[in-house]
């Protein structure tokens, strides 16, 4: 223990008599720990990130209901105006399933509208987008929905309504209609029905940026430019006809069941059913952001790994080089005793150290940019970003940096540990 922290020493000093030399060795070092270590701080950040909003949302007990093809890019089904996959759904045997508490879904159709006749007796009309709402979307679920807010003397759906919608503010305006007002719906074939307009929703703030009161990225209606209709999903029957257009469903399951079996259950018994739909839970998303971002952040941290090699071959520099200036130094110590294997220990640990010391230096830059960096991004997308300081990270790395600079110093300290004593003595 004694012999090993001499090593040590004689290392240390060695680096601090050459102070430029090292520090510049250095500086290679850390310029590719900082890289590395900032790019995968930010990538544990998006997945944190990303992570706690989805939990925050989804809970341990809710899972949502897509087309099979949704996440993966396939064809999907139909597309009567919406712009997700669309799949056919049987509500009620979803909701009959053991452990299903309560059951949301939304639908959405490209109608016929018409509108109250103006002043001057023009009416009116065109498609526009209706969507089908169940009334618990608004009462279960506002982790998805956001803040819903209607003006005043309005109110949103309720169980049992049936002839009634809810407009976009800026569709109400256009069709110059209010509360208590009808318009006229037209649907498949010759189904149209007259609504009563219930209820007309606020406007958003001028100063309110685009991911605020959207829940899990939900707006209250499927459109996206305020021309949305909105009515209750049972009266997308009438219209329509028996679900065939469903774009997403909410699922929140009793308590004591576990979701991801539930969800397994509810997958295959709709499927069975002739649906072509994947549900999925927290866990399944979890589990894709993880792999993505590993992904994303082993491929960037393995480009700046490349400079990495570029100041490990700058660390071999330097140490080939002291080995030349302390040729007689290292023939004096094996004339008084020293053997190859405690020469060969010296000089790997002093390149270890020049390693260790570019690790700090690179950990402690790396950790600050991704702080910066972090901070950049959450402003940019409006996130509140979160800076991940890995305690595995920073051993992971300070091990690494040291094993890099001895891994560097291997063949300069073999050919140390090999000079012959009097040629070492000799050398000028």
């Amino acid at each position: 223990m004694r012999k090993l922290s001499d090593f040590f020493g004689l290392a240390l000093r060695s680096i601090i008599h050459r102070k430029m030399r090292s520090w510049l060795t250095v500086i290679g070092v850390f310029i590719g720990i900082t890289a590395v270590v900032a790019l995968i701080s930010i990538g544990l950040g998006f997945d944190r990130t990303i992570k706690e909003q989805v939990s925050g949302v989804f809970g341990v007990d809710t899972f949502i209901v897509v087309n099979e093809d949704a996440f993966m890019g396939g064809p999907g089904g139909g597309n009567h105006g919406g712009g997700a996959e669309e799949y056919a759904l049987d509500l009620e045997l979803l909701r009959s399933i053991d452990g299903v508490k309560v059951a949301a879904a939304v639908r959405e159709r490209t109608g016929f509208v018409q509108g109250q006749p103006d002043a001057d007796g023009e009416v009116l009309q065109g498609f526009l987008p209706v969507s089908g709402l169940s009334p618990e979307l608004m009462t279960e679920f506002e982790s998805f929905t956001g803040e819903l807010e209607v003006l005043p003397g309005g109110r949103l759906f309720e169980p049992g309504d049936v002839d009634v919608a809810v407009l976009d503010y800026e569709i109400s305006q256009r069709l110059g209609v209010d509360v208590g007002d009808t318009i006229l719906i037209a649907g498949d074939g010759d189904a149209e029905l007259d609504v009563t307009i219930i209820g007309i929703m606020a406007p958003p703030e001028e100063d309110e940026s685009s991911s605020d009161g959207g829940g899990f990225g939900m707006q209250f209606s499927g459109g996206s430019d305020g021309d949305t209709i909105s009515v209750p999903y049972g009266t997308m029957d009438l219209l329509w006809g028996p679900a065939d257009d469903v774009l997403v469903t909410l699922v929140r399951t009793n308590p004591n069941y576990d979701v991801d079996e539930v969800a397994d259950v509810a997958e295959t018994a709709l499927n069975d059913r002739g649906s072509e739909i994947s549900a999925i839970t927290y866990t399944d998303i979890s589990e894709a952001i993880g792999t993505m971002t590993s992904t994303i952040s082993a491929f960037l941290a393995g480009i700046a790994g490349i400079s990495l090699l570029v100041g490990g071959v700058g660390v071999m520099n330097t140490m080939f080089t002291s080995v030349l200036e302390r040729t007689k130094e290292i023939g004096v110590m094996k004339a008084v005793g020293a053997k190859n294997a405690h020469v060969w220990t010296i000089f790997l640990i002093e390149s270890g150290l020049m390693g260790l010391v570019g690790g700090v230096v690179g950990t402690i830059l790396g950790l600050g940019l991704s702080s910066i960096a972090s901070s950049l991004i959450g402003n940019f997308f409006s996130i509140d970003m979160v800076v991940v300081a890995s305690p595995i990270l920073i051993l992971a790395t300070l091990l690494g940096s040291f094993a890099l600079g001895a891994f560097a110093g291997l063949w300069p300290a073999w050919r140390a540990s090999r000079l012959p004593v009097v040629d070492a003595l000799r050398y000028e």
